[in-house]
């Protein structure tokens, strides 16, 4: 199974993600960043221009989601 990492990026930080997580395809990972993201919202972190970058274990990005 690919392995995804979710990366985001705001005005004044960036969150890597060293581990990744094993999902089945590309639409996966995207419902899984909406996820993250609404998870995130829902614990009051929101950073001004902050965006969740998807990139498949190769390195390219597939997804550019704004929070």
């Amino acid at each position: 199974m690919p392995r995804y990492y979710f990366v985001i990026h705001a005005r004044d930080h960036r969150h890597d993600d060293p581990h990744g997580t094993e999902l089945p395809d590309h639409e996966a990972a995207r419902d899984y960043a909406h996820r993250v993201i609404r998870e995130l919202k829902e614990d009051n972190y929101r950073p001004p221009g902050a965006t969740m970058i998807v990139l498949d274990q190769a390195g390219n990005t597939i997804h550019s989601i704004s929070f």
